[in-house]
């Protein structure tokens, strides 16, 4: 059997099967011991491949974006039901090269907004410390406006305020880590004196200014916030004994508990959309 191999000269990239007797007399046959290949068309599945994915995935955006809460709710807890019997059902083998795959897709996630995030960082302390330097110190000529130690510790406050802005700007990595773990260590020893009442004033308190905060915060720092802290929660939780993981498995058992029991529908669909953008990794 003779297979010729037809190789075009054609400087598209793609003909059209229709066209291909028309570029057969450019093209140059080559002998074969067996099978007959033909250039033509190959370059046009690809497209016509990429075509209809692309056709599947818009009309799956536009079916979604025209749906009810209802119907997102309930493909939604579809999605959850068939990764929870997928993930039940795979062996070994295929979780550890789910999760390899999810770990390699989060650490170029990482290593890609490292850089945005110290930028964004560095702006940030750039444009305090312009707000610090055009604050003005009311006058200290009248004593009818600040009184003895009142001013002292304004003063001193401002100008604490200002040197700390200016040498978190220009420090390196490693400074702005040694400040962290110092400032974790004396927070440690300062939370391990306090009393109940105390603890439980200040998680009040920091609940409230995380949550106003949260609520004004862009898209773009809520994904390197929780870029931050998945980065410094993993070599925790290398770190820690089988005891301490399971007391944290419990308390966040708890807590997730709770906080399901009191949600309403839309929270409820925002964290099946969460998991299910989370299984699609």
């Amino acid at each position: 059997m003779r297979i010729n191999l037809f190789v075009t000269s054609c400087p598209h990239s793609c003909v059209q099967p229709e066209s291909a007797s028309r570029y057969r007399d450019r093209c140059k046959p080559i002998a074969l011991p067996s099978l007959t290949f033909y250039c033509f068309g190959c370059h046009l599945k690809r497209r016509k491949l990429l075509g209809r994915r692309t056709a599947a995935v818009s009309a799956a955006r536009a079916a979604r974006a025209s749906e009810t809460p209802e119907q997102t709710s309930l493909r939604l807890s579809r999605m959850a039901s068939r990764s929870a019997s997928r993930l039940s059902t795979e062996n070994d083998g295929a979780q550890t090269e789910r999760l390899a795959s999810a770990a390699s897709t989060m650490s170029a996630r990482c290593a890609r907004l490292s850089v945005e995030e110290r930028s964004f960082q560095n702006s940030q302390d750039a444009v305090r410390v312009a707000r610090v330097e055009g604050f003005t110190v009311p006058s200290t000529e009248n004593p009818s406006s600040f009184a003895g130690s009142h001013r002292q510790s304004l003063l001193q406050g401002f100008r604490n305020t200002r040197a700390s802005v200016a040498s978190r700007a220009s420090e390196q990595p490693q400074e702005t880590a040694h400040r962290r773990f110092r400032n974790a260590q004396s927070t440690a020893s300062a939370r391990a004196l306090e009393s109940p009442a105390q603890t439980t004033v200040r998680r009040v308190r920091n609940a409230r200014s995380t949550e106003s905060a949260r609520a004004l915060e862009s898209p773009a720092r809520t994904t390197v916030r929780r870029v931050r802290n998945a980065r410094s929660t993993a070599p925790a939780r290398v770190l820690e004994c089988p005891g301490q993981t399971t007391v944290r498995r419990v308390r966040n058992a708890r807590s997730t508990a709770s906080a399901r029991a009191a949600e309403n529908s839309e929270v409820c669909r925002q964290r099946l959309e969460n998991i299910s953008n989370f299984e699609l990794l």
